[in-house]
């Protein structure tokens, strides 16, 4: 893995600038500049999102910091709760023990090449990912570069690891300053009702529609329309592939129950 020392004495001093401007920032404008800025000597990228909130339980919202075409659609893509390309890389990120993230979550094994093509399309280029693996809870925070100049290797991340302590902590004097980072706001919402996942608990149990229609004391059509809204929400074809993406999401409960 690179090491600090193998920086040269030009690049050691321009991270330490990188480093000191990220002390500054407090307004949303300053960040833009900052990672549009002293952050491209080291990670070149065209856009930049950051997610925030529980990350661990897929509750989080995000920031989009790009000098590029990012439009609504977009945006749909990157934030799709159940399949979006933030959903994606925090669960690929979690189970790989928060390691960096350059694989390609749309791609068909998890070594696929990091370009990354959404499901409308949108070329989302060479993508590196990654958050504090330190910060637990409502206050954590995971980064996605988009569109980088040139594929992620161990010089990058190395160097996302070295400032990511800084990175975290701009983006919450950011949101300080906001008023969005506070605890009594609702966190975002998730792809499926209270029902919906009670209703999906009980799949990954095993019981079938009549049983789960005794069990909450509702009509049999009533369950077999919650679990078609569920495969739906979800984009799965059947009851077991609807149980791994609601693990995948952090929206059911560990283990089973009677």
């Amino acid at each position: 893995m690179t090491q600090f020392g193998s920086l040269d004495s030009d690049q050691q001093e321009r991270l330490f600038d990188t480093i000191e401007k990220s002390l500054e920032i407090r307004k949303r404008f300053q960040f833009y500049l900052w990672a549009q800025g002293a952050l491209q000597t080291f990670l070149p990228h065209e856009t930049l999102i950051c997610a925030h909130g529980d990350i661990a339980r897929m509750r989080f919202r995000h920031e989009t910091f790009s000098n590029g075409l990012f439009d609504a659609k977009v945006e749909q893509v990157v934030a799709d709760p159940a399949n979006g390309l933030l959903a994606r890389l925090v669960d690929g990120w979690t189970r790989r023990r928060f390691a960096p993230q350059v694989t390609n979550p749309f791609g068909a094994g998890p070594h696929a090449a990091a370009r990354t093509v959404g499901p409308n399309g949108y070329d989302f280029g060479d993508v590196l990912a990654h958050g504090p693996r330190e910060v637990k809870g409502e206050f954590g925070s995971f980064f996605v570069f988009v569109r980088m100049a040139r594929p992620a290797g161990p010089r990058e991340t190395y160097l996302l690891d070295l400032l990511m302590p800084h990175l975290h902590m701009a983006l919450y004097r950011m949101l300080a300053e906001e008023g969005i980072a506070r605890t009594d706001k609702p966190p975002a919402k998730g792809p499926l009702s209270q029902r919906e996942i009670q209703v999906l608990q009980w799949v990954k149990n095993g019981k079938t529609n009549d049983d789960i229609a005794k069990i909450l004391s509702i009509s049999t059509p009533t369950v077999k329309n919650h679990v078609q809204k569920i495969l739906r929400k979800l984009n799965v074809s059947n009851r077991a592939q609807a149980v791994g993406r609601g693990e995948a999401l952090r929206l059911l409960a560990p283990g089973d129950f009677r």
